[in-house]
C-alpha cells in the first residue's frame, strides 16, 4: 500500500520548533465490518466520530455509529443490535477503553449528533429514534438505551394513525453515567403518554449546555401536547413543526439524583419551515451567551448536498445555504443575521453549498465558526442588513469549495477569516465533511480533510496527486487567525479519511476523532503503530490524542484532596484504606508526571489498595465508585 507523502514547509526555525511541540500520543480504531454500503462517504450513516467531550478527569467520551460483523473498539468486542446503531464509548487519558454502550434496536433509525458532560457523573445526549417493536411482532427488538432499559412495545395497530402510544415517541433527552455508561434516566420530550402514528415526528437536534450545566434547546413538535403539558401545538402542524425555545434547569434532588427540569412557559419561536437537525446530519449549531442573554443559531438549509429545506425566521426567508442568527433570549427577536452569498457571473448562485459545522464562544463574547463556503466570481460575501464582508477566494473565480475558520464580535462584525490556499481547483477543493473547531488557550484547532497541496500561511501539507481526502489538524492563533502549525496524519493512498471532531483536555492537549478506510498513521515517525483495516469500501472510526505533555488524568500538580474521599494511613508504607460514602469499584494510581503506575478493582467488601510495590513518592489515586469518580493524593513512604 502506497503511503501518502506530506511536506511541512516552515519559514523560520522558531515557527518550526513551535509546531513540533505537539506529538500524537495514542490512537484507537473500531467499527463493524459490514459498514455503510455507500460508495462515497455518507455522513448520516458511516462510522465516523460525530462528537467528543472531555470531563474534569481527562476521560474522553465519543459518539459514533456502529455496524454488525466483528463490532469492536481497538479489538474489544462490543454490542451490535441491528444493521446500524449508535455507539457511546469512553477512554481514559491514556486511551484505555473504560466502557462502551450501544443504542439501537430492530430499526436503524437512531440519530444523535452532540454530547455534553456535567463533571458530576453525567453524560447528556439528545436522541431521535424510531421504535418499531410491537406486541404482535416478538422478533422486532425495541430500541435499547442500554441492556437494562428499552422503549416499550407499541400496542396500537399498525393501521391506527390516531391513537396515542408511548412506544411511538421519537425524541428524548438522555443522561448516562460517566463511570460505567449505564443510563441514569430518559426524558421523553413529546407527550409521555404517547403520540399517534400521524403526529409522531419531532426535532431535537439543536441544543447546548451553559456553564451552570443547564440545557437550552430549540425543539420542534407536531400537533399535540408535549413536554409534560408545557407545550400544546395546534392540529394544523402535521407536516411541519412548531418550534419552541426550552430551558432545562440543572437540579440535584433527594439522594443527589441529578435531573433536568423544563422551565415553565417555553418561548414560541417565529420559525417557519424545518430545521430537521436531529436526523439529517446535525448541521445546525447553537450557543447561549449567559452574559448577554443571547442565543446564536448557525447552520445550513440543506440536509445533504444541495438538498434544501425552506426555512425562515420571523417572516424573513433564509434564502442562502449558510446562515448565522443572533437571537434575544427573552423575546426571540433577531439582533443581527448573516448569510453567505455566492456569485457566478455576477448573479447570486441559487445552488450554493455552504456549511457551518462548529460554533463556539470565547470568554469575551467573541464567536468562532468553521465550515465551508463556495468560491465564485465575484467573491462570495457574508452579509446581512447594513453589513457585508467579502470572503477570501483561491484562486479567484474558480468554482470550488473552501474550508474556513471565522471570528465574529458580538455585534456580528467579522474580525478575521482564515482559509487555506490550495492547488486543487476542482469543485471539491478543500471541502471537508465535518470541519470542526475547539478553543485552547490562545489557539484554535481546526480538524478537517485535505486534498492536493494545501497552505496555511508558512505551513504547507502536500498530498499525492489524485488522492482522496486525508486527515489534518490545523492550529491557528485565536486573535489573528495566523497559522501556528499543521498536524497531518498519513494514511493509505486512494481512500477517504478525515478528522471530524475535536475537544481539548484539561492539560491543553487535543482529543480528536474521524473516519478512515484502509490504513491510518502509516508514518513510521508519528509515534503511533499503523492501524490497518482490510476494506476500501467500508469506513471505520478512529480516535487519537495530540499532546504536548504527559498524560495527567487528574491535573496532578494542582489537585487537592477531594472532600468526599480520604485515605488512611497517609503517608503509608504498604496498604492504604479508602474511605468514601459510596461503594468503591476500581482504582488507578498515577505518578506526579501523569503516568499510570498501577490499577485494579476492589473485591467485594474490600476498600484497601496495596501500594507496597511502589517507589517512595507522592501519587494521585483515582477511585471509581458506584456514583462517580473521586481523586486524592497519597504519599508512599
Amino acid at each position: 500500500m502506497k503511503n501518502k507523502l506530506y511536506l511541512l514547509l516552515c519559514t523560520t526555525l522558531l515557527t518550526f520548533s513551535y509546531a513540533q511541540t505537539y506529538q500524537w500520543q495514542w490512537a484507537k480504531a473500531g467499527g463493524g465490518d459490514t459498514g455503510s454500503s455507500a460508495i462515497i462517504f455518507a455522513e448520516t450513516r458511516d462510522e465516523m466520530i460525530r462528537d467528543v467531550v472531555v470531563d474534569n478527569n481527562n476521560n474522553s467520551y465519543y459518539l459514533t455509529t456502529i455496524y454488525p460483523q466483528n463490532p469492536n473498539i481497538n479489538g474489544s468486542t462490543i454490542t451490535s443490535y441491528h444493521s446500524k446503531d449508535l455507539l457511546l464509548f469512553s477512554l481514559d487519558c491514556q486511551g484505555n477503553l473504560r466502557w462502551s454502550q450501544t443504542i439501537g434496536g430492530y430499526n436503524d433509525s437512531e440519530h444523535a449528533w452532540n454530547l455534553e458532560v456535567d463533571n458530576n457523573g453525567g453524560l447528556y445526549m439528545m436522541a431521535h429514534v424510531t421504535n418499531q417493536a410491537h406486541i404482535t411482532a416478538p422478533t422486532i427488538l425495541p430500541v435499547r438505551w442500554d441492556p437494562n432499559h428499552a422503549r416499550p412495545l407499541s400496542s396500537v395497530d399498525y393501521s391506527d394513525t390516531t391513537t396515542p402510544d408511548p412506544g411511538l415517541n421519537k425524541i428524548f433527552l438522555l443522561r448516562y453515567n460517566t463511570a460505567d455508561g449505564t443510563l441514569d434516566w430518559e426524558k421523553p420530550l413529546q407527550n409521555p403518554l404517547g403520540v399517534s402514528r400521524s403526529t409522531d415526528r419531532g426535532d431535537n437536534g439543536v441544543w447546548t449546555m451553559d456553564n451552570s450545566y443547564n440545557i437550552h434547546a430549540i425543539l420542534g413538535f407536531e400537533a399535540g401536547t408535549h413536554l409534560g403539558g408545557l407545550i400544546t401545538v395546534p392540529s394544523s402542524f402535521t407536516t411541519t413543526y412548531q418550534y419552541y425555545l426550552v430551558k432545562f434547569n440543572y437540579s440535584i434532588g433527594t439522594g443527589n439524583v441529578v435531573n433536568m427540569i423544563p422551565q415553565p412557559n417555553p418561548l414560541l419561536l417565529p420559525i417557519t419551515g424545518n430545521l430537521e437537525s436531529g436526523v439529517a446530519g446535525g448541521k445546525v449549531q447553537f450557543l447561549y451567551d449567559e452574559t448577554l442573554n443571547r442565543y446564536y443559531l448557525a447552520g445550513s438549509t440543506s440536509v445533504s448536498f444541495q438538498d434544501y429545506l425552506p426555512l425562515d425566521y420571523n417572516g424573513t426567508p433564509l434564502s442562502n445555504d449558510g446562515y448565522v442568527l443572533a437571537i434575544d433570549g427573552t423575546t426571540g427577536d433577531v439582533f443581527w443575521r448573516r448569510e453567505f452569498t455566492t456569485f457566478i457571473g455576477g448573479t447570486a448562485n441559487q445552488s450554493p453549498d455552504e456549511k457551518i459545522y462548529s460554533l463556539i464562544k470565547d470568554s469575551d463574547g467573541s464567536l468562532y465558526l468553521s465550515g465551508r463556503y463556495t468560491n465564485g466570481d465575484p467573491a462570495p460575501t457574508l452579509s446581512g442588513p447594513g453589513y457585508s464582508y467579502t470572503l477570501p477566494t483561491n484562486p479567484p473565480g474558480a468554482l470550488t469549495n473552501i474550508n474556513f475558520v471565522m471570528k465574529l464580535n458580538p455585534l456580528g462584525a467579522v474580525q478575521w477569516v482564515k482559509a487555506p490556499t490550495s492547488s486543487n481547483t476542482n469543485f471539491f477543493g478543500t471541502r471537508s465533511m465535518r470541519a470542526r473547531i475547539a478553543l485552547n488557550g490562545n489557539e484554535i484547532a481546526f480538524v478537517k480533510g485535505t486534498r492536493s497541496i494545501e497552505t496555511w500561511d508558512s505551513f504547507t501539507v502536500t498530498n499525492p496527486v489524485n488522492d482522496q481526502a486525508n486527515s489534518l489538524l490545523v492550529r491557528l492563533n485565536k486573535d489573528t487567525g495566523n497559522a501556528l502549525g499543521l498536524n497531518p496524519i498519513l494514511s493509505g493512498y486512494g481512500t477517504d479519511d478525515e478528522l471530524t471532531s475535536v475537544a481539548v483536555d484539561n492539560d491543553g492537549n487535543y482529543v480528536v476523532g474521524g473516519y478512515f478506510k484502509t490504513d491510518i498513521f502509516t508514518d513510521p515517525n508519528d509515534n503511533i503503530p499503523t492501524i490497518s483495516y482490510g476494506s476500501s469500501t467500508r469506513s471505520q472510526f478512529y480516535v487519537a490524542k495530540l499532546a504536548k505533555s504527559a498524560c495527567s488524568a487528574m491535573a496532578t500538580t494542582e489537585t487537592e484532596l477531594d472532600s468526599h474521599i480520604s485515605f488512611y494511613p497517609n503517608p503509608t508504607q504498604d496498604e492504604v484504606q479508602v474511605s468514601t460514602k459510596d461503594t468503591p469499584k476500581s482504582w488507578e494510581i498515577y505518578g506526579m508526571t501523569g503516568q499510570i503506575v498501577s490499577k485494579g478493582a476492589f473485591s467485594r467488601g474490600s476498600n484497601r489498595i496495596n501500594m507496597s510495590q511502589l517507589a517512595t513518592g507522592t501519587y494521585m489515586v483515582k477511585v471509581e465508585t458506584e456514583k462517580g469518580t473521586l481523586t486524592g493524593k497519597v504519599i508512599k513512604k
